[in-house]
């Protein structure tokens, strides 16, 4: 397995934040349309058997990485500690990683303190629905409503991805092609209507540094670490309940899939035999009512890090 990155350049707002798990669905439907529903269902045949072709991080703020999900008292001791600032360091410069974990929130830094509002601000849209009856808006279901857009300045924004890839079973090329082929229709809600178009600036083979006393792992993605061998005293993380939906054609019919309980992206999880891995968890099967073979990326890339074990009590 090869890990890359990617660098993105957005093209138009976006609807949906660019998540791994999403990504990873949508690029699915750009190998069907692109090879064929025969070449996918091929690809798939081992995915829930720990042999993913295909391992989608999120997309990050560019040379940063999401602060690891650790309990306040791991960290190094800091005086005059802003809690309400410290919920909004959530990023890690890619420069920092040689340093202790333990040092880690020393150099973290908010979202505002990476990028101005004049690079990426979220501002809401105006929607309405007709009433066909009366060909106007009206009183509830047809009232106006907001929505959020992401809004970024293309010619400065540029947001890293992390893709692990198993070449024997899916090319480099064709990878590009099917992140293209998203880029230029769009991603997420409201693509069909101008919103989640991103070109790529740039794609490379890319190697986390791993030294010896690596024992656990940062996840790069929402993942599905259950019934995986875990030291459960030494991993932390967030759960998300995952509502999916079916994309393409499928979202025709019912686009509603059942809830999946997940990890959060940030998430350290220490096994209790280490390995130098590339991505952790598992594919995730039966998560469809009207799609038998539908599967959902619970794999997620990560980085290997050195966690001091952490005395609780």
């Amino acid at each position: 397995m090869q890990t890359y990155r990617v660098f993105l350049n957005p093209e138009s707002a976006f609807g949906t934040p660019l998540v791994g798990d999403t990504l990873f669905g949508q690029l699915c439907w750009a190998i069907v349309h692109r090879y064929g529903e025969t070449r996918l269902n091929d690809l798939l045949k081992t995915y829930c058997d720990d042999k993913p072709f295909m391992v989608v991080s999120d997309a990050f703020l560019h040379n940063y990485i999401p602060l690891p999900c650790l309990p306040l008292g791991y960290w190094e001791k800091q005086d005059n500690i802003d809690h309400k600032m410290l919920k909004k360091k959530r990023w890690i410069s890619l420069s920092h990683l040689n340093k202790p974990v333990k040092e880690w929130l020393e150099y973290s830094k908010s979202e505002e303190d990476i990028i101005n509002t004049e690079i990426s601000l979220i501002v809401e849209q105006p929607h309405n629905t007709i009433n066909r009856i009366t060909g106007t808006t009206g009183l509830a279901p047809f009232s106006p409503y907001m929505m959020d857009q992401i809004w970024f300045d293309n010619k400065l924004f540029t947001m890293d991805l992390y893709i692990v890839i198993d070449e024997e079973q899916f090319s480099l090329d064709e990878l590009k092609q099917i992140l293209q082929d998203v880029g230029q229709f769009g991603y997420g809600r409201d693509a069909t209507i101008g919103l989640g178009k991103f070109i790529v600036k740039n794609i490379s083979s890319y190697q986390w540094e791993i030294n010896t006393s690596c024992n656990s792992y940062l996840t790069l993605a929402n993942c599905a670490p259950q019934k995986l061998p875990l030291d459960r005293e030494n991993s932390y993380y967030n759960i998300l309940t995952h509502f999916g939906r079916h994309g393409s054609l499928q979202g025709l019919v019912n686009p509603y899939k059942k809830p999946i309980l997940l990890a959060k992206s940030g998430a350290v999880f220490t096994p209790l035999e280490f390995k130098t891995e590339v991505f952790i968890g598992q594919g995730v099967g039966n998560i469809s009512y009207q799609q038998v073979n539908a599967v959902h990326q619970g794999y997620c890339p990560v980085i290997p890090i050195c966690l001091d074990i952490y005395a609780q009590g």
